[in-house]
């Protein structure tokens, strides 16, 4: 009987071993979210599952999943037309505009080279010149910001561009209207405002895209985005993603995620 009962006592401290150790690593789920998790996505059958939003749903989480996507939200600057030498640092381009002035002309060439000083004013690019490689070759490499805000790639793919984010806060969610909607199936109306300008609106030029695009600092304006619920299999969620959040989610015809429907100027 006591060997019995020592038997029980180490299975026992084994188990709460293994328990403990589990909830020291991060992307277990608890078991509140696991009982909440689709069948789906618990069984294996799918890597991604997108429920209906539950009626009950806490107005608390829908500000903050706004929130989430507001301030996201982009103005994107393409960059124009430039002849780029290969670098072989990553964040770093070299500008031919002396080949771009012999075989595209002055004109092209001054424009070009306009929008890019318009980059590094508004802090995204730093510029170099580099005569000791050509004349007319200009150094530009990305700063943090310019990291942080590029889309695609000058040296072919998607056409590049510096994405900036609105930075925008929503002051109050106005109305929850539950259906089934293109992009998922709670459609929200809000109001946002800019309390300032966008840290990297720094000329006159940016903060005049800024008004057209949307409204000055310290005027509300009328947004409105779906929502669903989305669920993703153990260590499948896209970074900083968190399982089971409220995200706007527009899908193709192969039920793939191709964006959101945000509209900052719903009136």
């Amino acid at each position: 009987m006591n060997m019995a009962r020592a038997l029980r006592a180490m299975a026992l401290t084994s188990i709460a071993l293994t328990l403990g150790a589990c909830a020291g690593v991060g992307d277990v789920p608890s078991r509140d979210e696991f009982m909440r998790t689709p069948r789906e996505i618990r069984t294996g059958a799918a890597e991604s599952v997108i429920e209906r939003v539950e009626s009950a749903v806490d107005r608390a989480e829908v500000a903050a999943a706004v929130q989430t996507i507001v301030t996201a939200a982009p103005i994107c600057y393409p960059w124009p037309g430039v002849w780029l030498d290969a670098s072989d640092r990553r964040n770093f381009y070299f500008a031919r505009y002396d080949l771009m002035a012999r075989d595209w002309g002055d004109e092209v060439t001054n424009a070009s080279r306009q929008r890019m000083r318009e980059f590094v004013d508004l802090g995204f690019l730093v510029a170099r010149d580099r005569p000791d490689m050509a004349p007319g070759i200009v150094e530009y490499s990305l700063t943090s910001d310019g990291a942080a805000f590029l889309r695609g790639s000058p040296y072919g793919g998607a056409r590049p561009q510096f994405c900036p984010n609105s930075q925008r806060r929503v002051v109050e969610v106005t109305n929850m209207e539950f259906g089934q909607f293109a992009c998922g199936s709670l459609r929200v109306t809000f109001t946002h405002v800019a309390d300032t300008w966008p840290t990297w609106a720094r000329t006159e030029a940016a903060r005049q895209r800024v008004d057209s695009t949307w409204a000055p600092p310290g005027v509300p304006m009328t947004g409105q985005v779906t929502l669903g619920r989305q669920w993703f299999r153990q260590g499948a969620a896209p970074p900083g993603v968190q399982n089971g959040s409220l995200r706007s989610l527009c899908l193709d015809a192969s039920r793939n995620v191709t964006g959101d429907d945000l509209n900052l100027n719903a009136q």
